[in-house]
């Protein structure tokens, strides 16, 4: 006779922190740290994998409101570390100071700020 349809067939069911940690470290490691962070809003065991240093081996930042965000954590586990941004708006990378407008010359001072503040945290752990 035919297998019965998989209707019949009662699937079992697990919650997600059923699993292991080592499992869950893995899962979070395929998401960017903006879907990291929200499924560690979900309950306290995912907030303690989010928070685990071995899923933070690698920081990326593509723009500096990334910086400000509580999406990532600075951990010993921290082996690169990479923070670029592009912006078309204001083109100044290149440009010697003298030659920036005040505009140019306040977001480029903001902008070195945050990133230094940025780096020395990485340096204090």
């Amino acid at each position: 006779p035919p297998p019965p349809p998989h209707s019949a067939w009662p699937l079992p069911t697990m919650h997600i922190t059923q699993l292991n940690r080592e499992c869950l470290l893995h899962l979070f490691s395929f998401l960017d740290k903006d879907s990291r962070k929200s499924l560690a809003r979900t309950c306290p065991q995912l907030q303690d994998v989010f928070e685990d240093p071995a899923l933070w081996p690698l920081l990326h930042f593509r723009s500096l409101t990334e910086l400000k965000k509580d999406n990532f954590l600075l951990s010993p586990a921290l082996r690169s570390l990479s923070i670029c941004w592009y912006s078309s708006r204001v083109q100044v990378c290149s440009i010697e100071d003298w030659l920036k407008s005040a505009f140019q010359r306040s977001i480029c001072s903001r902008h070195e700020s945050l990133v230094n503040d940025f780096l020395f945290q990485v340096c204090d752990r």
